[in-house]
Order: structure tokens, then C-alpha cells, then sequence
């Protein structure tokens, strides 16, 4: 016997507690009636905010909470949940046909405006049990003091420009300057003009260019024949002009060893150059 009673004494509180758990939700689902006659969905909806509210907290608060504050919130909504299903079961009592007192004048303006109330405090109490977790805590926390480093530093920004406005309006204004003058077909000084990019070659592969004589013009000639007319006293004869070619260039001759003093370096003998008339013959000696 002393094996078996553990057994049959759990049996009967577990059934003793759901018996009352239906037991609540029964006369919690009939004043419910009261205020929504005839709609079994609004009925049965509205069993969220009283004894399925109890029982969530209270799982939630047993097996959920990782703070202090979700443990404080979590107790706070089963302690509303429990007490506005015993409340509903009151005035279902009091509402549901009894003959024995006459129900306080209360109790309608009670019933309705405990079922707003308990509304609006399981709202509040769930969206703070999230708000309360360690791992959102932590990021709102972060996300209040990055705001609080960012406006800092929008302040001191517009500090320093501030005290740089006349620096920076100077470095901007010529620009603007410029722009307009531009506008209106104005010389702009340190433009740039845009020509085309051509290819520079290699100065070790460049090929050497021979740039030609000059060709005598007009004037020359007639200046050249006018010289030769008053040296010789006869007019010049017309010849075929041969342009003249730029010579090749000549290979630079090496330094000599310079004399020693007790040489005698020869005299140069001159060179007498032959005088040609206009006629193309030679002078006789």
C-alpha cells in the first residue's frame, strides 16, 4: 500500500487540478456570455486574457525567464490572469440565475470594463517580457549609447565647421566665380585647353630627318647677279640653277699631338683661288 498511495495520490491531483482548471474556464467562458451573447468565438477568444493568460505566465515563469525583470513580469501577469478569472467566476456566480442575493449594481460596469483592463495589461505585460530579455536589453542599451556618440559627434562637426566657414567659403568661392564667368562667355584663367593626345616615339628608335636647303627666293637671285654685274662690268649669263645639297657631315678630324718647342713646324704655303668669270672661263695667269 505504501508504494501504490504515491501513485494514486498524484493521479488524484492531477485530475483535481484539471477538474478545477475547467471548472474556471467553464464559468469563465459563461460570463464571457454576458458580454458577447451569442458570439462562441468572441467567447471563447476572450478566455486568452483569464485562465489561458494563468497558465502561459505561469509556464513562462517557471521554464522562460533568463532576467530578473522577465521573472517580475512574468509572476505580475499570472497573479492579473489569475485574478480576472476568479473575478469572471464571481459574476458568472452572481449573474448566472441565482435567486438567493440581488447582484450588486457594480457588477455589469465591473465585468465590462475588467475585461478592457485585462486587455490592456497582458499587451503591455507581453510586449515588456520581450523588450526584457538579455539579448535585446544588451542591444537596445548598445543602440541608446551609439545614438548618444552620434549626436556628440554631429555637434562637435558642426562646431568645427563653424569655425572653419570663412576658410572653406574661400576655398569654394573662386570655383563659383569661375562657373559664372564661364556662363557668360568670360576668359577664365587656368583653363586647360583640349587638344588631341598623340603617340611620343622611343628617342633611340627616332629616324633622323635631313632637312633641305632652302631654296633661294626671287630677291636672292637678283641681289646675287646685281654683285656678280659690278665685280666683273658684264651682265651675268643666265645658267640653270642647281640647288644647292646640304653636304654630308664631315667625320671630326683627331686632335693632333701639339708641337714640342724645339720643332720647327713649316710655313703654309698659300693658295691661290681661281677667279671665274660669268662666262664660265678661266683667267690666264
Amino acid at each position: 500500500m505504501k508504494k501504490i498511495m504515491p501513485n494514486i495520490a498524484a493521479i488524484f491531483f492531477t485530475l483535481f487540478g484539471a477538474g478545477v482548471i475547467v471548472l474556471l474556464a467553464s464559468y469563465t467562458f459563461q460570463a464571457l456570455a454576458h458580454i458577447f451573447p451569442g458570439n462562441f468565438v468572441a467567447q471563447g477568444m476572450g478566455m486568452i486574457l483569464f485562465d489561458i493568460a494563468a497558465i502561459a505566465w505561469l509556464g513562462a515563469f517557471i521554464y522562460l525567464c533568463k532576467s530578473v525583470s522577465q521573472y517580475a513580469i512574468a509572476f505580475i501577469g499570472f497573479a492579473l490572469g489569475l485574478a480576472g478569472t476568479l473575478g469572471m467566476v464571481a459574476i458568472e456566480v452572481m449573474l448566472g440565475g441565482q435567486q438567493m442575493i440581488a447582484p450588486p449594481d457594480w457588477v455589469n460596469a465591473a465585468l465590462i470594463y475588467g475585461f478592457i483592463g485585462s486587455a490592456v495589461a497582458h499587451v503591455i505585460l507581453f510586449y515588456a517580457y520581450k523588450i526584457a530579455a538579455p539579448e535585446i536589453s544588451a542591444d537596445i542599451s548598445l543602440g541608446i549609447e551609439t545614438a548618444n556618440i552620434t549626436e556628440e559627434a554631429m555637434k562637435q562637426a558642426e562646431a568645427a565647421l563653424l569655425a572653419q566657414r570663412n576658410a572653406l567659403g574661400g576655398i569654394i568661392a573662386p570655383r563659383l566665380i569661375n562657373d559664372v564667368k564661364r556662363n557668360l562667355g568670360l576668359p577664365v584663367s587656368g583653363d586647360v585647353i583640349d587638344l588631341p593626345a598623340y603617340d611620343i616615339p622611343n628617342p633611340a628608335q627616332a629616324i633622323p630627318v635631313q632637312i633641305p636647303a632652302r631654296k633661294p627666293s626671287f630677291l636672292d637671285r637678283l641681289k646675287a647677279a646685281a654683285q656678280v654685274f659690278t665685280q666683273t662690268g658684264q651682265p651675268p649669263v643666265a645658267r640653270t640653277y642647281v640647288p644647292p645639297v646640304a653636304p654630308a657631315p664631315m667625320p671630326q678630324p683627331e686632335p693632333e699631338t701639339p708641337p714640342r718647342n724645339d720643332e720647327q713646324q713649316p710655313a703654309p704655303v698659300p693658295v691661290e683661288e681661281p677667279i671665274i668669270h660669268p662666262n664660265g672661263t678661266h683667267p690666264s695667269p
